[in-house]
This record gives C-alpha cells, structure tokens and sequence, in this order.
C-alpha cells in the first residue's frame, strides 16, 4: 500500500507524441535556386557562400544537403538583400546626393 501511494509521485518520462513533426530535408529545388542567388549575387567562392549560410541559420553547415527546408527562405531573403544594397559611398552627402539642384543648374 505505501508503494502505490508513492508512485502517485512518481514523474516517468513523457513519451515521444507520434504526432510532433519533425524538421524536413532540404530539396533539391530549394539547393538549385540557392545555387542561383549566389550566381545573381556574384558570390563565387565558396568560403564566403559557407559564412553567409552559417551566419543565417546559426549553425555549422558542411554542404547544402545539411540544411533544412525552413532554412531556405532566410538564407534566399539574406543573399538577395545583400545584392540588393547599395554600395557605400565616400563622399558627403553634398557628392552623393540624387538630382541637381539650382546651383548645378546655374
């Protein structure tokens, strides 16, 4: 009798949930249209393209095959938004500004 008032107390393990969903693999799609946003990006070496890719996904990646298909997007949105910046520029804003202004008129 003291044994079963004990094991009211007594946490097991929670069992795996059959239904939880488990992270899915990277397809071949998604490693083609990387491979493309690194040629639109001119990103050629392969160094650089492995820095990007483990600075998005916070991780060690050894090839394309080791990532996730949730890791896609991301890792597209960086390489795209990194084409898409503007380079910096050295002068003032006075140098670099848009259009003419009346003096540049006179």
């Amino acid at each position: 009798m003291y044994d079963e008032a004990f094991s009211l107390f007594e946490i097991d393990d929670p069992a795996p949930s059959p239904n939880v969903l488990a992270p899915l693999p990277i397809k071949a799609e998604q490693i083609q249209a990387i491979r493309d946003a690194f040629g639109r990006a001119g990103v050629a070496s392969q160094d650089e393209r492995k820095a990007l890719i483990e600075a998005v996904v916070l991780r060690e990646v050894a090839g394309l095959r080791d990532l996730l298909a949730v890791d896609v997007q991301r890792i597209l949105q960086r390489i795209e938004g990194r084409h898409s910046t503007k380079p910096r520029s050295t002068g003032s804003a006075w140098d670099n500004r848009e259009g003419d202004t009346w003096i540049d008129k006179l």
